[in-house]
């Protein structure tokens, strides 16, 4: 009895470490280097190597997680795998690789939770994979100041307000949104997404510094790679709303188009199309029929929607996400064909989530509990018939098609103690009836 008490318990507890890559003990360095024989005897087993890069995720061996889950995903693609794999991308700060990873885990078959959890941590991912770009745009500043920009590339930086009225404060994000709406319809034209001008801007400091002038405009632009900026100012008086906006040349800040236009604030979508037609004129840019019918096109007509839709844009800036998704609703509310109102609360909702949330979420629903029972439970009876009864778990081995790698295999053949097998037995019984 004593016996069989001590590899029961042996078993259980080996079930406990294994199951699913929850466990969440140190990792020592005795262990990476069975971690390490683990991968050598089982290279080609997706279960074991998928465990033994959990592990290595979770001593922080980005590289070698990162190295035995790519094997593991190519064996057998599984939610499990492409998630830690996701993770262990993040860690090694390949935000790309990263989202490929949880993209390629969105077309298997999931729960909703499962994807809801996923779609969130791409929304995150998005926001820290263009900060570490913009960081490390900034740290080889002097290399991209030199190389020339990508052809026809334009980004719209966002434009100041000058006036009294503080509910209009947020007019300069939000026409500045419309102006790259217009351009983004032009084909001859390549539009640096707005999430990337805004984490450029933020760190720099410009964001909050009202005004940008040509050094800066030039400066901001050669980083994102873009050959012109736009910027430009909304000045509001009691009676007229003024847009004023300028396309500078990134390689010397040369002023290459400039114009403006004013009525009042309620013709105010009728100046944002006379400044846009007169930018590309200046630029001489020949634009088909249909793309100059599209830039006739409003995204509403509600001056009121718009300016929620502004003052959301604004708070998003600010990270204030909470803010932002009420005032997207309320713009979405007031006119219901205002696509981007909701397409962009909907992402708003993404960021509100993944903010407040951490890998964890995604890690618990990386790990469900039956699919943890079984993967523990093959490996943990696999190894006590290796140990107990050499002929049994190669037995075990041909039906469970694990690799057995043991050079005494051959010569334990036969010689199984009938009493161990015995024990076995009871070991069976437990763990497939817990």
């Amino acid at each position: 009895m004593p016996i069989r008490r001590f590899v029961l318990l042996s078993v259980v507890f080996f079930v406990g470490a294994c199951a699913g890559g929850m466990r969440t003990t140190p990792v020592t360095p005795a262990e990476l280097e069975e971690l390490a024989r683990e991968v050598e005897r089982f290279p080609h087993d997706a279960d074991v190597m998928t465990r033994v890069g959990i592990r290595y995720y979770q001593a922080d061996e980005f590289t070698r997680a990162r190295d035995v889950l790519t094997v593991a995903l190519g064996l057998r693609p599984s939610f499990t795998t492409a998630v830690y794999l996701g993770l262990a991308f993040e860690g090694r700060g390949q935000f790309e690789e990263a989202e490929t990873s949880y993209r390629m885990a969105g077309t298997l078959s999931l729960s909703n939770e499962q994807r809801q959890e996923l779609d969130r941590r791409l929304a995150g991912l998005t926001r820290s994979r263009l900060v570490a770009e913009a960081r490390s745009a900034i740290a080889r500043e002097q290399e991209l100041t030199t190389a020339p920009p990508t052809p026809n590339t334009v980004a719209v930086l966002p434009w100041s307000y000058v006036g009294a009225n503080r509910r209009n404060q947020s007019l300069g994000t939000g026409v500045a949104h419309l102006i790259m709406t217009d351009l983004g319809k032009l084909s001859q034209l390549t539009l640096i997404e707005r999430e990337r001008v805004s984490a450029i801007l933020s760190e720099l400091d410009l964001a909050s510094q009202g005004a940008i002038n040509p050094s800066t405009a030039a400066r901001s632009g050669r980083l994102m790679r873009a050959e012109w900026v736009v910027a430009g100012i909304v000045r509001e008086t009691e009676n007229e709303v003024r847009l004023e906006a300028t396309i500078h040349d990134t390689r010397d800040g040369a002023v290459l188009a400039r114009t403006s236009g004013a009525k009042a604030i309620g013709e105010l979508f009728d100046v944002e199309k006379q400044v846009v037609i007169d930018l590309l004129d200046q630029l001489g840019l020949k634009i088909p029929p249909g793309e100059r019918q599209a830039l006739t096109e409003r995204s509403t007509t509600d001056l009121q929607a718009f300016l929620a839709f502004s003052d959301g844009l604004a708070a998003q800036d600010r990270g204030d996400w909470g803010t932002a998704g009420g005032l997207f609703a309320l713009a979405a509310g007031r006119d219901p064909a205002f696509g981007a109102a909701r397409r962009f609360g909907e992402v708003n909702s993404l960021l509100l989530t993944s903010s407040r949330g951490s890998a964890d979420a995604l890690v618990r629903l990386a790990n469900p509990a039956s699919q943890a029972s079984s993967d523990a439970r093959s490996l943990s009876l696999l190894t006590a018939l290796q140990v107990i009864a050499p002929s049994t778990g190669g037995d075990l081995d041909l039906r469970t098609r694990t690799p057995v790698d043991n050079p005494r295999l051959p010569e334990a053949l036969g010689q199984d103690n009938p009493s161990r097998i015995a024990i076995i037995g009871d070991i069976i019984i437990v763990i497939t009836r817990p």
